[in-house]
């Protein structure tokens, strides 16, 4: 199918309601583009397909459109946002850093609102809490486009902070958690039109629609939803309360269709517990794609869960692509764990990082994922943490810790963070490491980053 200004064009054919779906921009002292997708946007667009509509993408951030200068690809397809100085909100005028929009020109997004058929309905998704500016911006831009044509706005910040959401944005609805369990009853409050009578399966067993994307360099991959462990500093339970993994085979089905589509060679998975009941999920799928797509390239930017990584799962990595590698340990201490969820141990992390040296991975392809700025964290636990990866034989990547509303640690972050961020999500931007003790602060944190690189090659 053609496209024109990064939008798909009308199929005056079908005779279907359009439906409007939209990615809305970053606001943000920095923004990394790791295998982004408005992954939700993509699988409703399949399920609003079986309930009779005609949905159509825009995505303001996506570094594949059309009118923007050609992007810069980084190691194998991911790539960098495009990313313009702005005012910083009066609150944060005191952090020293360049505040920015991250995505699509706004004139162009105009133009593609204009070449767009009015829509019946719009579907506005959110991420963080504190980019709620950048929806802010974009639902402006979608009123004046389309006054009179009901704004529902879902995501990871309409859900966490849903009051809030729909003061700041004016929606004229919020959709929390999952939302193909409510969408249909949403959309026909909104707008009157009763979806198909088809049977439309679960969010979780639909594969992305792909082709309504201007470029489809690589497959964002989930093979599951949610995650059967809490920890106390992460909302997916909260976001996603039951943990279902989707069929093998429908997961081989739909990489086998992205091949033949797309000729895409790399995968970024978007599982929040890939690994979790490997010998019956992970192993089986990666076993068989290594010996049909024995040329494909995995990452997991999402992170894997290490405790689940054994002799037979490494080889099976290794023999299946995996390029990125990515291992969520946070904190190199079993009293840790322990108190934020259990999710693993520090025996059973060492081991995976000698079973993934042993199959021939390299240390720069091994990624340890570490929380910095924690309440009560120390900096002497932080270098000790970083020096205990380094010695494990894998690459510390620093992560500051954002404090998100509803988990077990909020309470505890609020309680010590000396910013009010109850009362204004902008002060849970993990730039200003808002929970962390007043030693830790971001001098530290990029001398650590500078001690990591400068001990090791970078990834080629």
């Amino acid at each position: 199918m053609s496209l024109k200004n990064g939008v798909s064009p009308k199929r005056a054919s079908t005779g279907r309601p359009h439906i409007l779906l939209v990615n809305p921009w970053i606001h943000d002292f920095a923004a990394y583009n790791m295998w982004a997708k408005p992954m939700g946007l993509l699988v409703l667009a399949t399920v609003l397909r079986r309930q009779g509509w005609e949905p159509f993408i825009i995505d303001c951030v996506d570094p594949d459109h059309p009118g923007m200068d050609p992007v810069k690809v980084r190691a194998f397809s991911d790539s960098r946002y495009a990313r313009t100085p702005i005012s910083r909100p009066s609150v944060l005028e005191h952090v020293p850093r360049v505040y920015s929009r991250y995505g699509v020109d706004p004139e162009l997004i105009r133009k593609d609102l204009g070449s767009c058929p009015t829509p019946r309905a719009i579907l506005v998704t959110s991420f963080m809490t504190y980019w709620y500016p950048g929806v802010v911006e974009t639902v402006r831009l979608l009123r004046k486009a389309f006054p009179r044509v009901p704004l529902l706005l879902g995501g990871i910040y309409a859900s966490l902070l849903p009051d809030h959401a729909v003061q700041k944005t004016g929606a004229d609805g919020v959709i929390t958690g999952p939302g193909e369990s409510i969408l249909s009853g949403t959309l026909f409050e909104h707008t009157g039109i009763r979806p198909a009578d088809v049977e439309t399966r679960c969010e979780l067993e639909c594969s992305p629609a792909l082709g309504l994307l201007p470029r489809v360099r690589f497959l964002p991959l989930l093979t599951s939803r949610g995650c059967p462990f809490q920890c106390a500093y992460c909302a997916s339970r909260n976001l996603v309360p039951a943990f279902v993994q989707r069929p093998v085979r429908e997961v081989l089905r739909e990489i086998a269709t992205a091949r033949s589509t797309y000729r895409i060679q790399d995968i970024a998975l978007y599982d929040d517990a890939f690994l979790v009941n490997s010998r019956m999920h992970a192993l089986p799928l990666l076993l068989r794609t290594a010996s049909e797509f024995p040329d494909l390239r995995w990452h997991t930017p999402n992170g894997l869960h290490g405790s689940e990584i054994d002799g037979p799962m490494a080889a099976a990595m290794k023999s299946a692509g995996f390029q990125t590698i990515r291992i969520g340990l946070e904190r190199s201490s079993d009293e840790f764990h322990c108190r934020t969820g259990g999710k693993t141990r520090i025996s059973r992390f060492l081991a995976a990082v000698r079973f993934l040296r042993d199959a021939g991975f390299q240390r720069d392809r091994i990624g340890v994922y570490l929380l910095v700025g924690l309440p009560g964290q120390s900096r002497s636990q932080i270098e000790d943490d970083v020096d205990f990866v380094m010695t494990a034989g894998a690459i510390p990547r620093l992560a500051e810790y954002s404090p998100i509303p509803g988990t077990r640690m909020w309470t505890e972050a609020a309680r010590r963070s000396p910013y009010p961020i109850k009362e204004e999500p902008l002060f849970q931007n993990c730039t200003l490491l808002p929970a962390a003790e007043p030693d830790v602060d971001w001098a530290f944190v990029q001398g650590l980053r500078k001690r990591i690189r400068d001990g090791f090659e970078p990834l080629s």
